[in-house]
């Protein structure tokens, strides 16, 4: 089974989201794409928290998660915690610096949810940043184009840890889920399945 968890300003709706789901299940893996609340970073969590317990473990089999942008830092602690292997999509391994620029009130055009992103939930965030863990399988996807977040901040993290396809051009969004597949699903074979 997969967990897959969206971006900031995003839903489980998501193209991303839905493209993995549609390309796992062809392969008869289940992916879950829960669309959580981002009014604050605990509220994210406890939501992600209940997936996990009420949908996953209750099933007692294998999973990983996947996270593209905010989804890949939540991601990152969730699998963490659970002891689980993480997929992350041009991740927000350090989020405070990139959503530090655009404090304020905001609508999340996916689901219409309204928040105020401040000093306070900046400060928030603290207790999900992780560190790299050695020993955690890890695939890491990036677009070296990302505009929204250096990609070298995540190559660097993990260019020794983990897997890393560093794709040249494309964008935050991330263009290349079609050339990534076969990492993705290697990754997925060799630690889920």
């Amino acid at each position: 089974m997969i967990l897959y968890l969206h971006g900031f300003l995003s839903s489980g709706n998501s193209h991303k989201g839905q493209w993995v789901k549609q390309a796992f299940e062809a392969e008869g893996i289940e992916v879950l794409t829960p669309t959580y609340p981002i009014s604050s970073p605990q509220a994210s969590v406890e939501a992600i928290d209940a997936v996990v317990r009420e949908a996953i473990l209750k099933n007692d089999q294998a999973w990983c998660v996947f996270g593209s942008s905010m989804g890949g830092f939540y991601g990152r602690y969730i699998a963490q915690r659970y002891g689980v292997p993480i997929g992350m999509i041009n991740p927000a391994l350090t989020p405070k610096p990139v959503l530090g620029a655009y404090l304020g009130e905001h609508d999340n055009p996916a689901t219409g949810e309204h928040f105020c992103l401040d000093e306070a939930y900046l400060k928030a965030l603290e207790p999900f940043h992780t560190q790299v863990d050695d020993h955690q399988p890890a695939l890491l996807l990036l677009d070296k184009g990302d505009e929204v977040i250096p990609y070298q901040w995540a190559y660097d993290a993990y260019k020794d840890v983990g897997e890393v396809c560093a794709f040249e051009g494309g964008n935050h969004a991330f263009q290349h889920l079609d050339q990534a597949w076969s990492n993705m699903k290697r990754f997925v074979e060799r630690n889920v399945t």
